[in-house]
């Protein structure tokens, strides 16, 4: 996958139901779906410029939402947290034995769990 099409769809992941249903449509045909600008304008009747209007649109707001919350920077910043802390409780765990190292081993387990792994 293209870091493009991440970029958005990561984007899309948070924002994308503050979009319209034509513009959430469009954006799945062309991003999840990988359909070209002609298959999706043959699917909704309408020109490829027209769909690529909607696109430019759709990313535009998504860009905007983003400035605005900070919502997808929050999230990537709180996981390179989740992974340095999680880094630093394996390693607590490798060197201590005993309660400090079951404490330890239960604090890496916490993280994964919240990282979502």
């Amino acid at each position: 996958m293209k870091k493009e099409t991440f970029e958005w769809t990561l984007l899309y992941d948070f924002y994308g139901e503050l979009l319209t249903e034509t513009q959430r449509a469009y954006f799945e045909y062309y991003y999840s779906d990988d359909l070209s600008l002609r298959e999706i304008a043959d699917l909704a009747g309408i020109s490829p410029q027209g769909v690529l209007a909607v696109l430019r649109r759709s990313e535009a707001l998504l860009r905007e939402y983003e400035e605005k919350t900070g919502a997808v920077r929050r999230f990537r910043e709180q996981g390179a947290k989740i992974a340095a802390l999680r880094e630093k409780a394996g390693r607590l765990a490798e060197m201590t034995d005993g309660e400090a190292g079951a404490l330890a081993r239960e604090i890496f387990a916490g993280l994964a769990q919240l990282n979502g792994d």
